[in-house]
């Protein structure tokens, strides 16, 4: 008796092959029968109905999400990526409710975790199940209703020691870069991208138009992560003779190659390391970010919108923020100094 024909394609290998189409993705469905290959559409149909879980989900959004994120962003995305996934895995994303997800995040906060932290969590949830419901896997987003808790602590890096400005100051001819910062109050990236053509001693501003990220070992240029971040701040008088007035408008000013590409971050590191060990510096280049901010806030009569633009925040609750704890800071080390007096007297 002759062998009954297959209804779907028979393989080299002798299985059995069904390609289907499912929410725009081929889905191939192989077994040793037409039955067998019936049997895989029936229950891969059964699983589609009841829905995936959040770990297949989260999957998906990090394949697609993670290619147009900056390697700075994902230092912060990857964790709390980690941490939804471990929590949530393998429930199924439909049944997931708000009630849920404020107990994940409440509970989390309650570990210690500043307010940054856990708005970071929140945000990755919220992104995770605002794609889930743009692809049909869940009809409303569970993060729409939570909020993270109320009173969480906020962290700041506080400003240079005044030892470590004064050894800042006295050492430009070590390296510029810590110099720099200190009376520019550029980031480490907006420094390492600094380019001849945007220092402009006729009109005493640095142009900030991009900023320097690493990644694969190399240093690579993008655009501010907003308009505020593209802004010209004061060349101030102490930075100005330290600057070469031959640069050319294509080279970096921090460079190992004549100004041809930006420091990587070995590069970088190596720098920073060799400069602390002959100075004695114990500051980061953000606390010397801080120090400029500072610097403004001693100034006095400046305009919050004007500090903002210098800064670089993408709002003016940011700058108002910095100088809220610069005022907390001052009124503490204040009070430090008229307790110790009246201790003596």
């Amino acid at each position: 008796m002759p062998r009954k024909k297959s209804k779907y394609y028979v393989r080299p290998d002798g299985l059995h092959e069904a390609i289907r189409t499912i929410h725009g993705k081929r889905i191939a469905f192989r077994g040793r029968s037409d039955a067998e290959v019936e049997r895989k559409m029936l229950e891969y149909q059964a699983k589609l109905a009841q829905g995936r879980t959040f770990r297949e989900v989260a999957a998906d959004w990090e394949a697609e999400h993670f290619e147009e994120v900056t390697p700075n962003t994902l230092r912060a995305y990857r964790p709390a990526l980690v941490r939804a996934v471990k929590h949530f895995g393998d429930d199924l994303v439909r049944e997931i409710t708000p009630p849920m997800v404020k107990e994940f995040i409440v509970d989390f906060a309650g570990h210690g975790y500043a307010k940054k932290t856990v708005t970071t969590q929140l945000q990755i949830c919220n992104m995770i199940f605002s794609w889930a419901v743009e692809h049909g896997d869940c009809d409303t987003n569970p993060c729409t209703y939570v909020s993270i808790p109320k009173g969480l602590k906020k962290t700041y890096r506080d400003a240079a020691s005044p030892e470590d400005e004064a050894r800042v100051k006295a050492t430009p001819h070590i390296w510029l870069l810590p110099y720099f910062i200190l009376y520019t109050g550029l980031r480490k990236g907006e420094a390492l991208a600094i380019q001849g053509r945007d220092i402009d001693r006729k009109n005493m501003v640095i142009h900030v138009t991009k900023s320097v990220y690493h990644q694969y070992g190399k240093a690579w240029i993008k655009a501010p992560k907003s308009d505020a971040g593209n802004r010209d701040v004061p060349l101030l008088l102490p930075l100005l003779p330290h600057l070469p007035k031959d640069l050319d408008p294509d080279a970096y000013l921090f460079s190992l190659d004549g100004g041809q590409t930006p420091l990587t971050e070995a590069q970088y590191n190596t720098k920073w390391k060799k400069y602390v060990a002959s100075t004695g510096i114990t500051c980061s280049a953000h606390q010397l970010r801080h120090s400029f901010a500072t610097l403004l806030f001693e100034c006095g009569g400046l305009e919050t919108k004007d500090i903002q633009g210098i800064l670089g925040h993408s709002t003016a609750a940011m700058t108002q923020d910095v100088y809220t704890h610069l005022r907390d800071s001052r009124r503490e080390k204040t009070a430090q100094i008229l307790n110790q007096k009246l201790a003596a007297k």
